[in-house]
């Protein structure tokens, strides 16, 4: 829990109760990639100020502070998690998983195209969609 509260410090923010129990969450789960909605289904019961909204406010400060990432990945759904690093997302149009893809190559690919255009490159966002390897190898997929 301190880990929590010093990482609030360094980025400056108040430790409210939402901010706290929304980082301490994704710390306890590091690879998991969740929505706003499964945040606050996850948030223990019990907390009084723990509120949807408060959910909302605590992860676009979080994000915004560099806290957390967060990803759009299609029809409005945006999802947030612990900052890995650069890297790129491969999503599932059958089941949703969400895989994530570490390509150093790639990411200096990015900043090559951002710097041939002018551009002083920062980050980039790429999301794949396609079918996991489970759902290809289930009987009755498209793919078998």
């Amino acid at each position: 829990m301190r880990a929590i509260y010093s990482e609030l410090k360094r980025a400056q923010m108040r430790p409210t109760s939402s901010r706290v129990v929304v980082l301490k969450l994704f710390h306890e789960y590091p690879h998991d990639h969740m929505t706003a909605d499964q945040v606050f289904r996850r948030v223990p019961q019990g907390l009084e100020q723990c509120s949807l909204a408060s959910v909302y406010r605590a992860l676009g400060g979080l994000a915004q502070a560099g806290l957390l990432t967060s990803t759009s990945i299609g029809e409005q759904r945006v999802v947030y998690e612990l900052g890995h690093g650069p890297h790129a997302h491969l999503v599932c149009e059958t089941c949703g998983a969400i895989h994530d893809i570490h390509d150093a190559e790639m990411d200096a690919r990015n900043a090559a195209i951002a710097a041939a255009s002018g551009f002083n490159y920062a980050s980039s966002s790429l999301v794949v969609f396609g079918q996991c390897a489970v759902c290809t190898h289930k009987p009755g997929s498209a793919a078998n």
